[in-house]
């Protein structure tokens, strides 16, 4: 692991209601009155952590990470009632009104967390200071297809253990096994998705045709996660097709778009279209890096990046 600001403990944590049947939860670290900065985690279906708050520095920026409807700490785990994009927007705006932050925000996120980031600075543009995102996704049914069976190219042992009994839509077939009422079927659903995940995470390291977990041994937090996720890439991600990349070019904040070379989950491809749209935004692709963010090139890349945003906003505020 790249140490980039030491470990950190959140000055405030909590879980706030959304009054729709979530109660979502949220921490607060750094300077209070700083720059604020919110980091969007990825997934879908994911959460954050405490390295998660590593990228900023406490000193300079007012630091917000939470846990996405039905993700990590949130509650109730794995719910996908009203919970969509646009919900998720909405959510942002109640933790921006919940905190008193009213000055503009440094909108950070990677994976799926950047195509939240795009949706959310496409409605709300004047809330938005700049936008950090890495790993670029846009929620196409492209990027879903590439996903479930554009990789067994290059992981042909690990699709076909995704492949199981199906022989046709596997977002759809996994969908309704981790939902199912069979908490064994569930479990092994769970397990066969998220181990697919993390070798297609693992792609270029010696590692990547290591399976060898308990099928059956799978947590809560882990049957919500596969959950959640599952029911965003059904719906790809609650977007229209082209949607997002649509409105991405009317987007008039400035935004820096660090990417790995390597990503075998959100190819390069994608954020070179982002950057043809994006009129006020950077790339920067890192040739070897891969798709997470604790790659050491990728994380020394968004270090560098918000050093860099950091210096600007010092002169442009006066902090």
């Amino acid at each position: 692991m790249v140490p980039i600001y030491p470990e950190i403990k959140p000055n405030f944590s909590d879980l706030i209601d959304t009054n729709d049947g979530h109660r979502i939860y949220l921490e607060r670290t750094g300077r209070e009155g700083g720059i604020p900065v919110i980091f969007l985690h990825g997934g879908p279906g994911s959460s954050t952590n405490a390295n998660h708050r590593r990228y900023f520095d406490p000193k300079f920026f007012d630091i917000v990470l939470f846990d996405q409807r039905g993700c990590g700490q949130s509650l109730p785990k794995g719910s996908t009632k009203n919970n969509t994009t646009w919900h998720l927007i909405q959510d942002i705006n109640l933790i921006r009104k919940t905190l008193g932050l009213n000055q503009k925000a440094v909108i950070f996120g990677g994976s799926w967390g950047s195509a939240l980031a795009l949706a959310y600075a496409a409605e709300h543009g004047e809330a938005v200071e700049t936008l950090v995102l890495r790993g670029i996704f846009l929620g196409s049914r492209e990027e879903v297809a590439w996903f479930t069976d554009g990789l067994k190219r290059f992981m042909p042992a690990a699709h076909k253990e995704l492949m199981w009994d199906s022989s046709g839509d596997l977002v759809s077939h996994y969908y309704e096994r981790v939902n199912s009422t069979d908490r064994l079927i569930a479990n092994e659903a769970c397990r066969r998705w998220l181990d697919y995940e993390m070798q297609s995470m693992m792609l270029g390291s010696e590692n990547i045709n290591k399976t060898g977990q308990d099928k059956t041994e799978v947590s809560d937090g882990e049957l919500a996660r596969a959950q959640v996720q599952l029911h965003y890439l059904k719906h790809y991600c609650f977007f229209k097709k082209g949607e997002l990349l649509e409105k991405a070019a009317s987007i008039k904040n400035s935004a820096i778009l660090v990417q790995g070379g390597m990503d075998m989950i959100c190819p390069p491809f994608t954020a070179h279209r982002l950057h043809e749209v994006l009129p006020e935004s950077k790339l920067k692709v890192i040739g070897s890096g891969g798709h997470g963010a604790w790659n050491s090139k990728i994380a020394e890349a968004l270090a560098d990046e918000m050093e860099l945003l950091k210096k600007r906003l010092q002169a442009n505020h006066g902090y």
